[in-house]
């Protein structure tokens, strides 16, 4: 994990201006040695009270940042994010953890396929088995990403047919263009006395419980299958 950089008072304070304007969502402080869970809207209840403290560290306060982009919106330009980063700190680029979820396509899918075929080169990722509806992934500068299968109703769709009326092709056509959404979950800072394996586990964890809510969310037609564990992370 890269080292804390030093706080400066300027820098923080815009900091936390530019953080809240961008995300442009709630935000929530969280201490590592409170006995409460983190809010159950906050990273979409991905991430446990013991999962924070692992990764904020004992005495450290976190904050978590939730953008504006709910995961239920179907809009392929809405990218919900969410990250923990510590309390005052000027690092705006650097964050405990961040989660990332995008809409993705057969093209992107079909790409990932092709690359862990050929082996990724130069360095391949670990495999992680997430069902038959989903494919995982752990790089090793501890990303973990998730491509989940995910079929929803084009909302142009759905807002521009007649009730009662059948779906066009280019309806159905534009209800499965983006039948992938990408979970990326990302951190390169974290408590010193964390082992970087159990930051990646919590991260794996992570992205399971986000693809589970996503589904839940987004009402996939497909009915993805996911597992009931989250598997192990290899390193």
């Amino acid at each position: 994990m890269a080292e804390r950089p030093r706080r400066r008072a300027l820098p923080a304070a815009l900091g936390a201006a530019v953080l809240a304007a961008g995300l442009g969502g709630g935000t929530w402080w969280w201490r590592a040695t409170q006995s409460v869970d983190v809010p159950r809207d906050a990273c979409w209840n991905a991430f446990t009270h013991d999962d924070l403290a692992a990764l904020s560290g004992k005495g450290h306060e976190a904050v978590v940042w939730q953008g504006k982009d709910r995961l239920d919106s179907r809009d392929a330009l809405a990218d919900p994010v969410c990250a923990v980063d510590w309390k005052g700190d000027d690092a705006r680029t650097h964050w405990v953890a961040k989660i990332e979820v995008a809409h993705a396509d057969e093209r992107f899918q079909r790409a990932k396929s092709d690359a862990e075929s050929l082996g990724w080169a130069p360095v391949r990722p670990a495999q992680l088995a997430f069902g038959a509806d989903a494919q995982g992934w752990l790089f090793h500068d501890g990303t973990v990403q998730l491509l989940l299968h995910c079929v929803t109703p084009s909302p142009t769709a759905t807002t521009a047919a007649k009730p009662g009326a059948p779906a066009t092709p280019a309806a159905k056509d534009a209800a499965t263009a983006l039948a992938y959404r990408k979970i990326t979950i990302t951190g390169d800072r974290g408590s010193a006395g964390t082992p970087a394996a159990r930051v990646h586990q919590i991260r794996v964890d992570a992205a399971l419980r986000t693809a589970r809510e996503l589904v839940r969310a987004q009402g996939c037609t497909n009915d993805p299958q996911l597992p009931g564990q989250p598997p192990t992370a290899p390193f």
